[in-house]
């Protein structure tokens, strides 16, 4: 035997032990460091990232394109417009609106834990940056398990993290295997796990962990449109609104959290609803000289040419409008019926005559949207409107074209921002 390569009896579970320990080591600097402390020097990390010449952007846009399948002017654009909109001084306001009581109390402080699991979900980079640096303000270290799709954006946080804080890079660490791996229970033993990802994903790790373990999940969510019929049908407002509604659908090429996968069209008559589609189907030709599509796994092409193909049909019975783009697809369906949403830059346009009619399309979705676009309403449907949203379980209303680019304070999926990864302890 010429090689002998020695190997620990299982390497990955072994790199993460190791690992746990250093960060539960660099927890003792990271609590000895005061709260207004670690969230001054998570701002400026924050503003490194923002910022108009933010070098950490640049070098991510470079990185996660030649990664990625996304198109190098949609990670740029994407990334710009996400990054800008995340004020540090808005994450700071955040912070003293929820842990005033601790801030400015002699009776109550901070129990952080001793280390959080943050299992990264999804592809896009801003999930990532978010949950990575929110437990080390709370003065919990964090050791993530990179998202399988982006093993780029933790190792970039953890480098900027340096530049500001050696204390603060020494309490993240990050590290990539499957979900199968024998590793993934060492995370699973964390006093406080953060994970972002499908329903199935959420379920398996709750059925892991016991009910003493702090479980902060962010599962499955959608995201919509909403149309009203006050919006103005002239050529030049007709394209801006639509311009804005492309803008949120080209935006990672549809396949985030924040993406709309329908654009519901309340009290629209038929010639409206049609010029709507139309001016969509071309707003959403020009964002493909910008930032074309980008490559798609062959399932995914074969899923989007059968949908395409049934719609197809659908027109030609009368039942929809197909509108094909050059990298897209607009649907102007003659009904609300639930079909599926391919994403990848196809959207439905669904009819519905009132906002009661609204309420039961959007019924069996409770608790399953995220976010919402909202244009063309009267100022007395507002009222209604909001409280339907609200019912549901939507977590933000914002305007078409600001789907994709929520402010860092957003409270996701309902929740505050830091209180859910801490503890807090009274002394009487």
């Amino acid at each position: 035997m010429t090689d002998l390569e020695i190997k620990w009896p299982d390497d990955m579970a072994e790199q993460t032990r190791v690992a746990k320990g250093r960060i539960e080591r660099a927890g003792e600097a990271l609590r000895a460091m005061p709260l207004e402390e670690r969230l001054r020097l998570v701002c400026m990390v924050l503003e490194d990232w923002t910022k108009a010449d933010s070098s950490w952007r640049r070098e991510l846009t470079v990185a996660y394109s030649e990664a990625s399948p996304f198109h190098e002017e949609t990670v740029r654009e994407g990334l710009d417009a996400a990054l800008r909109a995340w004020r540090p001084d808005a994450l700071h306001e955040c912070a003293r609106r929820e842990l005033s009581p601790i801030l400015d109390s002699a009776f109550l402080a901070l129990a952080p834990f001793e280390w959080t699991a943050v299992l990264a979900g999804g592809d896009l980079p801003m999930t990532t940056l978010h949950s990575g640096v929110l437990p080390l303000v709370l003065g919990s270290p964090v050791l993530m398990r990179e998202a399988s799709g982006d093993q780029i954006t933790a190792k970039l946080l953890k480098r900027s993290l340096e530049t500001r804080s050696q204390v603060l890079a020494a309490a993240f660490e990050s590290i990539s295997f499957s979900t199968e791996d024998v590793a993934f229970e060492e995370l699973l033993t964390a006093p406080c796990v953060v994970a972002t990802g499908s329903d199935q994903t959420i379920r398996s790790i709750s059925d892991r962990l016991a009910p003493h373990q702090r479980f902060v999940a962010y599962g499955h969510q959608f995201s919509i449109g909403l149309l009203g019929s006050q919006f103005v049908l002239g050529q030049d407002s007709l394209r801006e609104l639509t311009n804005d509604f492309a803008l949120d659908i080209v935006r990672w090429d549809q396949t985030g959290c924040l993406s709309p996968v329908v654009i519901y069209l309340v009290g629209l008559d038929p010639t409206e609803s049609s010029a709507f589609a139309n001016s969509l189907t071309q707003s959403l030709n020009l964002y493909h000289e910008k930032s074309p599509r980008g490559a798609l796994p062959t399932a995914t092409q074969a899923n989007l040419a059968n949908e395409v193909a049934e719609a197809r049909m659908r027109q030609s019975n009368g039942t929809s409008m197909l509108f094909e783009g050059i990298d897209s697809v607009v649907t102007l369906e003659s009904d609300a019926t639930n079909r599926p949403a391919p994403l990848h830059r196809f959207i439905r346009l669904m009819p519905v005559a009132t906002l009661t009619a609204l309420r039961e399309c959007l019924g069996p979705f409770a608790g399953r949207l995220s976010s919402v676009a909202v244009s063309g309403f009267a100022p007395d449907e507002d009222e209604e409107l909001q409280e339907l949203l609200a019912r549901l379980g939507v977590s933000r209303i914002t305007k078409p074209g600001h789907l994709q680019t929520p402010p860092i304070d957003w409270p996701h999926d309902g929740m505050p921002v830091f209180s859910p990864m801490t503890r807090f302890i009274q002394s009487d």
